[in-house]
């Protein structure tokens, strides 16, 4: 169980860190990371909502799955400090 949640945990951060790439450098990722990046925006795109901003858009679909990550999270830690 301790395992899952390093992994989820893990997740988040991958998340947080694909975020912040596509604000430090928007565009195509460079190519070292282009196979991670690239499933990562897999499963945003899922999460995808849009929400109209000015001349363009915000996405807020990158926290709703760190949001239902950080859900699963607690729900795994409870289990754990519970004794299950």
């Amino acid at each position: 169980m301790l395992i899952l949640i390093n992994v989820v945990r893990a997740l988040q951060f991958l998340v947080f860190i694909r975020v912040m790439l596509t604000w430090i450098m928007p565009g195509n990722p460079p190519r070292a990371i282009l196979p991670l990046t690239s499933r990562i925006d897999r499963v945003l795109k899922r999460f995808q909502v849009l929400i109209p901003a000015g001349q363009g858009y915000v996405d807020l679909g990158p926290m709703l799955f760190l949001l239902l990550l950080e859900v699963v999270n607690r729900i795994l830690i409870g289990i754990v400090l519970s004794g299950g």
